[in-house]
């Protein structure tokens, strides 16, 4: 292991904002086909036992669109990146399944799930807001955020607790999307303050926190959103299985202020308290989607306690980043994004070599994840001498994505040798 720390670049600079990512032909078809079988439920809605657990809720709300409950809500916390599904079809050379909204999509190459979901479009504005909420969901899930905004817009809380809940789902896909936060942020705070429904209410709260950092580093507006918070705890949550799931995302996106803060003790204590909560979600005891989203609770929380153990920099902590490591493979084994979070724990204890193999695994499911999963994974092989196989790694960055400059420099130097 080198005895220097490696100061590892961890994106890509792009030659054009908007991406290139290059469409491959001559691939197997949709059944033979190696990045649809863990990409399946994005590509046509149809299931996968090797598909990442984001995607893991396409099937239940699209059966329960079919047998729509009132108050059978979606408690899945993970949504689609915008375009993650252009991506994932043009590396696996499935042009014909690359649509712009879902009724694009030929009818000969639609499942009856995805036939549902372009029926609920069709219907749209004459569902209730539960069934609205659910087709936003599950619009977000296959990373048509874009399509969310020309269906729904912009929803605004009305106090009616149905109503808003669909406003909260409306306002995560704006979260998610660049340029948007603002408006959604304004949506959660009216949610933290108005609504009637204390689960809602922190939610709103824990999204604030969350986005306000992430857009920008606004730390000035997620102190608003734990003083929101405190008072909602104040005025008392349901003691339920669902108020520990909101607890337990409260006190994390907590952790992720304190950690903005530079209050790294306090960020340990607000992990504690997101751990103790999720604790109490017993997934071993739950059954079906609930069992599904306490072990998505535990997934999440696991990168932030990676990231907090990696921080002490001594062999105890290095034990126990391996540890959290292990047990989210064991979660989520075929996740892209999965795989990054333990490249960098490896990374932040100076194993670049493990790091390397775990930036490479997620370079193998390719997406703009991969291409950048391929280019963490260069630096560390170079950093331990291996430079055929950073070489390598960078010319697989740039395959997924012709716009990595520091890939194609990397390349061009390797061949004048200049690198």
């Amino acid at each position: 292991m080198p005895t220097t720390s490696l100061k590892l670049q961890r994106r890509y600079t792009r030659s054009d904002p908007r991406g290139l990512f290059p469409g491959f032909t001559g691939m197997p078809e949709l059944e033979h086909n190696r990045l649809a079988a863990f990409w399946r439920p994005i590509v046509d809605m149809a299931d996968s036992e090797v598909a990442p657990m984001r995607l893991r809720a396409v099937q239940p709300v699209s059966e329960w669109l079919a047998d729509p409950v009132e108050g059978r809500w979606s408690w899945f916390a993970m949504i689609g990146v915008a375009g993650l599904r252009h991506q994932v079809l043009r590396h696996a050379g499935l042009a014909e399944y690359d649509c712009r909204e879902p009724a694009g999509l030929p009818p000969e190459l639609r499942t009856p799930q995805w036939s549902r979901l372009v029926e609920s479009i069709h219907r749209f504005d004459s569902l209730t807001p539960y069934a609205r909420a659910l087709v936003v969901f599950q619009l977000a899930q296959l990373s048509y955020c874009q399509y969310v905004f020309t269906l729904a817009g912009l929803v605004r809380p009305q106090g009616d607790p149905v109503h808003d809940r669909y406003a909260y789902e409306v306002a995560r896909v704006h979260a998610r999307y660049p340029g948007h936060a603002d408006q959604a942020l304004g949506v959660f705070a009216e949610l933290a303050t108005t609504s009637s429904d204390p689960l809602l209410a922190l939610l709103a709260c824990a999204q604030g926190v969350g986005h306000a950092i992430r857009a920008g580093g606004q730390v000035a507006v997620a102190r608003e959103f734990e003083g929101y918070g405190e008072a909602v705890l104040d005025r008392g949550l349901p003691d339920t299985w669902h108020g520990s799931l909101v607890r337990s995302r409260y006190h994390r996106a907590l952790a992720l202020l304190r950690l903005t803060e530079r209050r790294v003790d306090d960020m340990r204590v607000a992990l504690a308290a997101a751990l103790r909560h999720d604790e109490e979600l017993e997934p071993a005891h739950r059954t079906g989607t609930d069992r599904t989203v306490a072990l998505e609770n535990r997934r999440i929380l696991l990168e932030s306690l990676i990231k907090a153990a990696a921080r002490a920099g001594d062999d105890e902590s290095a034990e126990r980043t391996r540890a959290y490591c292990a047990e989210l493979h064991g979660l989520d084994p075929y996740c892209v994004e999965v795989r990054l979070v333990i490249g960098d724990g490896y990374a932040a204890i100076g194993d670049y070599g493990g790091a390397a193999r775990w930036y490479s695994a997620a370079g193998e499911l390719g997406t703009g994840s991969g291409a950048v999963g391929w280019f963490r994974a260069a630096q560390c092989l170079e950093h331990v001498g291996d430079r055929g196989g950073a070489l390598n790694a960078m010319g697989r960055c740039l395959e997924l994505d012709h716009t990595a400059v520091e890939a194609r420099d990397y390349l061009v130097h390797a061949r004048t040798g200049a690198a």
